[in-house]
Order: C-alpha cells, then structure tokens, then sequence
C-alpha cells in the first residue's frame, strides 16, 4: 500500500513539476496560422462629390492552439495580445484561448482624408503577436486602397 501511495505521490510530483515548466517556459501549444489585412475605400472611388475620402484597413490575425499534452500541459485558457499599427495609428487587442481551440482578432483602421480625390495607395500593417515576455511572430502585411477621383458636375 505505501508503495502505490509513493508512486501516486511521485506522480503529482511530476505533472506539477511539468505544469510549471510549461507555463514558466513554453509557448503553450500557439501556433501564428495568418496575418492579413484587407483595404477599403467606402468613398465613391469614379466621381466623390464629397469633401473627404474615407480610407478603411482591416487587420485580422489568426492563431490557434495545440490540446493538452506532454508537449502542451497547460490545461486553463492563456492570454496573448496581438499589436497593429495601420495608417498612422496603433491598436492592442487581446485574445485568450483554451486548449485546442483557434481564435480571430480582427483590428479596423480608419482614416479620413480632407480632399475629394485620393491616389492609388499601398499600405502596410505591422503586427506583432506576443504570449507573456515571448514574441510568437511579427508581420508585416501589405494592401492597397483604390484611387479616389473627384467628382466634376457635383
């Protein structure tokens, strides 16, 4: 009996000792899946009749996360936060997500433009996605808004 009682009490040991090393030093099963932004230019884009172009990006990121196991034996949700920077600005999002499960974090930009035309213009998104102290990735993604042309019998 004492032995079994040993080995059970051993055993404790070691799933405790392997929770803390997983939550101290691994990345908890995070696996970066895709980064994309998409543009958008609401404005009438062949003749605007109004005094701003509005300019919209879309950043959305997608990250799933390992089950449970030896590799992976965090069993509670973890947090990460994913960090955009689009058309002049920055945005901090945060996601949490339990074993085996994958989550969306999608971050809009929007920028209004005081003029009634607009150029073809290329944009990038910087996204950096980090769980704790650790950097799991950094992009950078890139997407177009269409040229505003203004309108000329308004």
């Amino acid at each position: 009996m004492r032995v079994l009682w040993f080995g059970v009490g051993l055993l404790a040991l070691v799933v405790a000792i392997a929770v803390l090393v997983g939550a101290v030093y691994g990345d908890a099963g995070l696996t970066v899946e895709s980064v994309a932004a998409e543009g958008q230019t609401p404005t009438n884009t062949s003749a605007n009749c109004e005094d701003v172009v509005v300019r919209k990006v879309t950043v959305s990121v997608t990250v799933s996360r390992s089950g449970a196991s030896l590799d992976n034996p965090q069993l509670w949700a973890t947090g990460l936060s994913v960090r955009a920077s689009a058309l002049g600005t920055t945005e901090t999002r945060q996601l949490s997500l339990s074993p085996g499960e994958r989550g969306t974090v999608s971050v809009p930009f929007t920028r209004i433009e005081d003029q009634a035309w607009a150029p073809l213009e290329h944009v990038d998104a910087v996204v950096r996605i980090t769980h704790g102290n650790s950097v799991l990735a950094e992009r950078t993604v890139t997407t177009t808004l269409q040229p505003v042309a203004e309108g000329e019998s308004c």
